[in-house]
């Protein structure tokens, strides 16, 4: 195997040549592989020879970032990760492998080390076809091989950061009394399963099956829920054989310790998602509690409902909604008209993410306020209460922002972002770090002001040994951070895109005091210091906006080029912009949509004329 991580873990794996009478099956397996379409048949029997059998415990490291490319795999069954160190030296999921789909070709093919290291999510079985084994197929035919190395590089250059969606969940109870099956077949019919019987695995029907028996029922299945209810052992098993592990509490009681089952010990690349039953809303500060009770929950999802289950159903299914949300200051009301316009349209919110102005009206609509609650609360914040009013002593900033924490604590009060009923996350710039920084626990009125704190205007955010301010100075729009939680389609709303600072003047230093005093008086030439700080404080992260807007399935650009940063009077003149831009935007997909779906009916039907010609 060359140098990789797997070598010498005798219990990881496991090597043989496949039996005859399966070649075929395995060969007819290829073909149906991205990768392998078209090869000729002497060519596949060839590789099919050459090819060898691994099992790969889940947890193990199949090969490290940086390594020599010694070979490629075709993985049957089971799940791997790849990631990659960043520059922070911190590993960052790029993409996930299911079964049929191959891994390692690219390097193999260019001769370039591994770009990321490649761990089993669960327990997997694979195929490997070494270096010199490819060379000797090669050798006895290269026109296919040729035209194999081509594709494979064609997809190694189209590579992009994405992970594959969950088909084995566990799921496990974390408190007593839970019923799991009816909540694993309400959950089934949620995510569009016509006979949710089929797709359970219970541990008497599992008991002493091998492989074979699991990968033929995911072979046959979209999905498989493993139901973790029984022995200890058999829980364990659920974890190995699972993607994603589901954890069933009722939190409709009081937290009792005693009432709190154990969980099986889990990879930790493997995400695990609480799931808490709620009788309404979760009460200020309860949700903490539970997370601390099972620390290794990546996420919480609330469950008031059949809203909220058909919420859950869309993440897992990856047909969620992320909504991201910019900063722009008064500008940013327009984000209201925006989710009003999504609401009427029919468009269900499951996520949601924010910086600054954005980070603010994000978590009014993550705590599920209707439109008109919306309104309310944030004009009386914003128009009455003037946020940006208390001047200070000028050593750290213009303004104290005693009124921001005031106002901020009115509306959100004790708050935690994990009690929120929607998944939600907001960012703030760390300057200890020089990077985002990305919260999605903790008392949410807090991290909104750290959000929003404009350097110069309002004071940063010290806590924890770092100074954090506004999130718009290094991403403005940070729609990357939704795609790397979210399965489905991202709709994000910039505010700031068309916000510029003009003038006529022609100044290399400051006019004299006494030239400046009209200004005092509504004779305004030059930008307002506020203007001049909050466009600085922006400026750097519009790159990168737009570098990340890509990754938005659609944009909304509300046009707002007379609305200044601190305007608050502006407030129902961005509303109904941000309605109409989004309105306009969800027209404009529509359109595209229709016209696409023609292409695709005048396609149809010109091949079946030409085989109807043919005939």
């Amino acid at each position: 195997m060359g140098g990789g991580p797997v070598e010498g873990v005798a219990v990881a794996l496991f090597w043989r040549k496949r039996e005859d009478p399966a070649q075929r099956e395995l060969g007819q397996r290829l073909t149906a592989m991205p990768l392998f379409q078209g090869l000729e048949r002497a060519a596949l029997e060839a590789l099919v020879e050459e090819l060898e059998w691994l099992a790969l415990p889940g947890g193990t490291v199949l090969f490290e970032q940086g390594e020599h490319s010694d070979s490629l795999y075709v993985l049957l069954y089971g799940r791997l990760l790849a990631e990659r160190r960043d520059r922070g030296g911190r590993w960052q999921p790029v993409g996930s492998i299911g079964a049929g789909e191959t891994v390692g070709e690219a390097g193999l093919l260019a001769g370039e080390p591994r770009t990321a290291r490649v761990t089993a999510l669960r327990d997997c079985e694979l195929l490997r076809l070494s270096e010199q084994a490819l060379e000797r197929v090669a050798m006895l035919h290269p026109t296919p091989m040729l035209r194999m190395a081509r594709l494979a590089l064609r997809r190694y250059a189209r590579t992009r950061e994405d992970m594959a969606l969950p088909s084995c969940f566990a799921l496990l109870p974390a408190s007593r009394g839970v019923d799991l099956e009816g909540f694993a077949r309400d959950l089934l019919r949620a995510l569009g399963d016509e006979d949710p019987e089929a797709a359970l695995i219970r541990a008497p029907e599992a008991a002493g099956r091998d492989h074979a028996w699991f990968a033929e029922r995911e072979a046959n299945l979209q999905r498989l829920v493993y139901l973790g209810d029984g022995e200890a052992a058999w829980r364990e098993r659920c974890v190995r054989q699972s993607d994603q592990v589901l954890l069933l509490a009722d939190a409709r009681r009081p937290l009792d310790p005693e009432a709190l089952l154990p969980v099986p010990p889990v990879q930790a690349q493997v995400p695990q998602l609480l799931v808490l039953l709620q009788d309404g809303a979760p009460r200020p500060g309860s949700t903490c509690g539970w997370l601390a009770a099972f620390p290794s929950a990546r996420q919480v999802a609330h469950l008031r409902g059949a809203a909220d289950l058909a919420r859950l159903a869309r993440r897992l299914g990856g047909r969620a909604t992320g909504l991201v949300l910019s900063g722009g200051g008064a500008r940013g009301f327009a984000h209201l008209g925006a989710a009003r316009a999504l609401r009427e349209a029919g468009i269900a919110i499951d996520q949601v993410g924010g910086c600054s102005i954005g980070a603010i009206v994000g978590a009014g609509i993550a705590a599920d306020w209707d439109f008109p609650t919306l309104r309310e609360v944030y004009h009386r914040s914003f128009v009455v209460g003037r946020p940006v009013r208390e001047r200070t002593l000028p050593l750290m900033s213009l303004y104290s922002g005693h009124s921001v924490t005031r106002l901020l604590r009115a509306a959100f009060g004790e708050l935690d972002i994990e009690d929120l009923p929607l998944p939600y996350y907001c960012v703030s710039s760390d300057l200890t770090e020089g990077r985002l920084k990305v919260h999605e626990r903790g008392r949410l009125w807090q991290w909104l002001k750290a959000s929003c704190a404009i350097p110069g205007i309002l004071p940063p955010v010290f806590t924890g040994g770092r100074v954090l301010v506004d999130g718009g100075v290094i991403d403005n729009l940070p729609v990357r951070e939704m795609r790397q939680r979210l399965h489905g389609r991202i709709v994000a709303v910039d505010a700031g895109a068309d916000l510029a600072l003009q003038t006529t003047l022609e100044e290399f230093d400051a006019p004299p005091w006494w030239k400046l005093l009209g200004e005092l008086f509504g004779q305004r030439r030059h930008p307002r210091m506020t203007q001049i700080l909050q466009r600085a404080g922006m400026v750097n992260s519009d790159a990168t906006a737009r570098r990340w807007r890509h990754y938005a399935d659609l944009m909304v650009a509300p046009r707002l080029p007379a609305v200044d940063l601190l305007d608050w009077s502006a407030f129902d003149r961005a509303i109904e912009e941000g309605y109409r831009a989004a309105m306009e935007a969800l027209e404009a997909q529509a359109r595209r949509r229709t016209a696409d779906d023609d292409v695709d009916s005048a396609d149809k039907a010109d091949k079946a004329a030409d085989n109807a010609d043919a005939m």
